[in-house]
């Protein structure tokens, strides 16, 4: 077996545990694929060293991305693409698609008797139409249409399937995956949905009404979002966090649910809300 091992390079202690994960499975029949930045801190007789996170998870049989939510995400979205499963190891805040903590790492041995479980997870498959450009991303957690550092609300219409549904006055729009129901959507007031579950969420960020209420789509849905004829504000889609584009009058953004799905392993039989109401609880202390 040949397992990638990716930490998060800002954060020391993924490193630190990123050692005693390779130092604690060096006994078992595996070997590892470290990017190469790491050759000089995570070093092992087994390991083999490659250029980027993408060539490190191609030549492996399984992930384990160590560090918060954000270097998990990232991490499962190059495995996605290369149909590798996913073991997250928390070492960030909250650790919301974490399957281990750092104190269980004694549960890494079930690997090697496969006595785990796949858990899918869907993504979102983005297209941004910009001047004449088309490009696709891939969210795990959500893709936000919202205004940029001025202080004034956006205009944004919304299409189901080509039909013009609503049109709202915000300051954005979050359009997230169950997965990410617990990110920012959650924060703006939306609900919590089950990760297993596939539809794709709205939640409007402090609408300029009272009746402006999260939605839920079908997976089978395409929903389209054009800037209002009448704004002139700034308005940008961002992507997971990470990839953030302008979005100009005559652009639109398109979700709808990817071919894709995430694969992650779990390793612990946890509960969904049990492991929610632990996190919460972890962060309101």
């Amino acid at each position: 077996m040949n397992i990638a091992i990716i930490p998060n390079s800002s954060k020391d202690k993924a490193i630190e545990y990123a050692v005693k994960i390779t130092e604690s499975l060096s006994d078992y029949d595996c070997r590892f694929s470290v990017p190469a930045e790491f050759r000089d801190t995570v070093k092992s007789e087994k390991a083999e060293y490659f250029p980027n996170h993408f060539s490190t998870v191609e030549n492996s049989d399984l992930v384990i991305a160590i560090g918060g939510d954000g270097t998990i995400i990232h991490v499962a979205k190059h495995a996605a693409v290369l149909k590798k499963p996913v073991l997250g190891v928390n070492c960030g805040r909250v650790g919301f698609v974490a399957n281990l903590e750092p104190t269980e790492l004694s549960l890494l041995s079930k690997l090697f008797d496969k006595s785990y479980t796949i858990d899918d997870r869907m993504l979102l498959e983005v297209t941004i139409d910009h001047d004449g450009k088309t490009e696709t991303l891939y969210a795990l957690n959500d893709v936000t249409i919202s205004k940029g550092s001025v202080s004034r609300m956006v205009e944004l219409n919304v299409h189901l399937n080509g039909e013009l549904i609503n049109s709202y006055r915000a300051d954005g729009l979050i359009f997230s995956t169950p997965t990410g129901s617990t990110a920012y959507s959650l924060s703006a007031g939306g609900p919590v949905i089950e990760p297993h579950m596939k539809c794709i969420l709205l939640t409007p960020i402090c609408p300029h009404s009272l009746f402006s209420r999260s939605v839920l789509f079908s997976d089978d849905s395409e929903v389209t979002i054009y800037p209002h004829e009448n704004c002139d504000e700034d308005i940008f889609a961002t992507v997971d966090g990470i990839h953030s584009f302008r979005i100009d009058k005559n652009d639109s953004v398109t979700v709808r649910k990817a071919e894709l799905t995430a694969n992650f392993i779990k390793l612990n039989n946890k509960n969904f809300y049990r492991i929610l109401n632990d996190k919460l609880n972890e962060r309101r202390n």
